[in-house]
């Protein structure tokens, strides 16, 4: 009776005196009791982990310095309010959400949630992870292990909810720690329907602006400029829904080296595109989205549809391309001659239009695949075509955007 009494006092004081921490507190006597919350939350020096237990809410009025990887172990929960700017040290320094926790990104149209580098180039630090619990293609239990982390992802809840991530500004994101990987803006390994991806904005990266590994989460409302490598990527039998996605090549890009490859690189899988684990194919619908780029580097094609990949696209811009749609695999060959999966499709100063590129897999050379789209030259992607959207406008920082501004 005594130690709950002390409890139930500590607990009281604690939530009282410490804004940025909250802890359940109950006469459950096996329950953890943080008792020094500072640590998982020091404005000055932010890394490390936040265990299973604790419920922790970061200070808006406070700029937080992320100096090394923070993980929100399972059990974990992390909500970062409205306003909320993060300033990342240069490195293999990243924010991640463990496969059992709950990360919300509370941002508002007004007041969106900043994470940018220290140093303000790309790739100067990792960016945001979240792994969740729904399917990956890897293997026959739906889960893997993420390249970003060494973590483990998936499982067999489509539905599964990780949080919400809503107005979000992504800045200098996409480390590479060594050759051969690299961190992107936004990764998904895995993650459910029941989490929520809405308003977010990468840019200034290193490697991809969004990608999603595995999965059934949807996204809306995403705008991805200026990345050095693809804008929009998913692999490993994504199934979820995107709309609304404004997406393209810099002019004036930060790192010269990387002037930004595909609007969209599409897979099943790398080493298995005829995989039936998990979901099995990757087949997520894509609809109202602008993809701009321009002719530098080899790999400037709008849509890169390969490694078994499906999808359903409609209202589709794709502008200032090499390619617009290059078709690989005769699992994604056989996919987009079967039915009509590819309608309003806008094609706006693109060299090639579209073409098939035979992989040592395919058993069909150069097939015809010129009716398995629909054109619309009136297609608003986004929502205005090639010009920025309104529904893009202030919460970004941009008040304009137009296919000049990716130049050639």
């Amino acid at each position: 009776m005594k130690k709950n009494f002390l409890k139930a006092a500590f607990c009281l004081t604690l939530m009282a005196s410490v804004s940025t921490v909250y802890v359940s507190c109950s006469s459950d006597d096996d329950e953890t009791v943080v008792t020094n919350p500072e640590a998982y939350a020091n404005p000055n020096d932010w890394k490390g982990e936040i265990p299973a237990g604790v419920n922790l809410t970061l200070d808006a009025s406070k700029t937080y310095k992320l100096t090394g990887k923070l993980s929100v172990l399972d059990g974990a929960t992390l909500t970062i309010p409205a306003g909320t700017k993060i300033v990342v040290s240069e490195g293999a320094n990243y924010l991640m959400a463990e496969r059992g926790s709950k990360l919300f990104i509370n941002g508002t149209a007004s007041a969106p949630v900043v994470f940018e580098g220290a140093n303000p180039i790309p790739g100067s630090w990792g960016g945001i992870v979240v792994l969740g619990k729904a399917p990956s293609n890897r293997s026959a239990s739906g889960t893997s292990t993420s390249e970003l982390g060494d973590k483990i992802y998936g499982g067999t809840d489509k539905t599964d909810n990780s949080g919400s991530i809503s107005y979000v500004v992504i800045k200098h994101s996409g480390y590479k720690y060594n050759p051969e990987k690299e961190f992107n803006g936004l990764s998904l390994f895995g993650v459910g329907s029941g989490t929520k991806v809405s308003y977010v904005y990468v840019t200034d990266g290193a490697d991809d602006a969004v990608e999603f590994f595995g999965g059934n989460v949807n996204a809306d409302h995403l705008v991805l400029l200026g990345v050095g490598d693809d804008s929009f990527d998913w692999t490993e039998g994504w199934q979820g829904t995107a709309e609304y996605v404004y997406a393209s090549r810099k002019k004036e890009y930060l790192n010269a080296t990387e002037p930004g490859n595909r609007g969209i690189e599409a897979d099943t899988q790398d080493t298995d595109p005829n995989t039936t684990f998990g979901n099995g194919a990757s087949n997520p619908t894509i609809k109202n989205f602008t993809l701009i780029g321009n002719t530098k580097g080899s790999e400037s094609q709008a849509l890169k549809l390969r490694a078994g990949t499906n999808g359903k696209f409609d209202n589709v811009v794709l502008a200032n391309f090499s390619t617009g749609i290059d078709f690989q695999t005769m699992r994604t060959h056989d996919w987009f001659k079967s039915g009509s999966y590819m309608t309003n499709i806008s094609f706006v100063n693109i060299g090639t239009n579209w073409k098939w590129s035979t992989s040592t897999s395919d058993t069909v050379t150069n097939p015809d695949l010129s009716g398995v789209f629909t054109t619309n030259t009136s297609a608003t992607g986004a929502g205005s075509g090639t010009s920025l959207p309104d529904w893009a406008k202030g919460w970004t920082g941009l008040t304009s955007f137009t296919p000049a501004d990716a130049g050639n």
